[in-house]
Parts: structure tokens; sequence; C-alpha cells
């Protein structure tokens, strides 16, 4: 695993801008159960959210597989995993992690390991919830992860937006 503060935060550049960013990272799941958790509809394509200039009422998921298990990213930081949805990614051995920023909220890490939750709370820092959620799954989170991500085609999902 990469260690370097420095790394971390060019990290969570090259994932998009953190104050409103969920990103998801589930060790040992299909794109099928992490989407099935998250309630995204893989047959119900959406624009990028950044393409999108209204409110649309549903989070934007871009979910790929990796070796190893399965990315997400969610942009307006309203499509956040409740603990149950990761728990459920999390169960048969398998371990998912949510960073989440979002401008009217406490910057949000969850960790979850072989449906036990390890810690769901807030953190200082993005960078710091990508070297826990690293340090949870076991996967390594690169740039190249990062620019696949950039290039998914998005599915629409629940949105966590309050009323």
């Amino acid at each position: 695993m990469a260690t370097s503060a420095n790394y971390y935060d060019e990290l969570v550049d090259a994932f998009g801008d953190p104050e409103s960013l969920t990103l998801l990272v589930v060790a040992g799941a299909t794109r099928d159960c992490v989407a099935r958790a998250l309630e995204v509809d893989l047959h119900e394509p959406v624009s990028h959210p950044w393409d999108d200039k209204h409110d649309a009422g549903y989070a934007a998921w871009a979910l790929v597989e990796i070796d190893g298990g399965v990315l997400g990213v969610e942009h307006t930081g309203y499509g956040d995993p409740t603990v149950a949805a990761l728990r459920e990614m999390a169960s048969h051995g398998h371990a998912a992690a949510v960073v989440r920023g979002n401008p009217q909220a406490e910057l949000r890490v969850g960790c979850v390991r072989d449906d036990e939750v390890l810690f769901d709370g807030a953190t200082d820092e993005f960078a710091a919830g990508l070297a826990r959620a690293e340090e949870v799954t076991g996967l390594e989170l690169t740039h190249d992860q990062a620019m696949l991500l950039a290039s998914a085609q998005f599915f629409k999902g629940p949105s966590r937006r309050p009323s």
C-alpha cells in the first residue's frame, strides 16, 4: 500500500473534488452485488453528473470492477451508502469502505469487514479516509483506477439529499 501523504493528496485530486464526492471501495464483491446494495439500476444509464446542470433528484453512480473488487464514485455527496448497504456489500468475507465529502455534512468514512462495522464516522481529511479504505479492504487505490472511473458510464441510484 502507498503510504505517502503527498501520494494520497494527489490521489484525491485524481478522483475529483472531495467537497462533494463519494468514493466506494469493495473487496471481494462483484459489480452486480454492489449495485444491488446501493439500489443502482444498471439498466438505467444517466449522463455524467457534471454534464447535468439541473437538480436531477437522483444519484449517479459509476461502478467498475478492478482486480480484487469494485470501485464506485458518485459526485454529489448525496449517494452516500447506508451502513446496511455497506454491511450487505461486506458479507461473506468481503470488505467495504466509503469516503464521502458533502458540503452540508461532515466528511464521513465508513468501513465494514465481513458484516462487522469497524468504523462509521467523521474524519478530518479525505486523504486519510482513502488510506483507511485501503487498509480495511486490502485494495490499493491508483491513478489508473481514477481514470477508469472518470471514463465509466453512470447509472441511476437513490439520492439521500435532504428535502
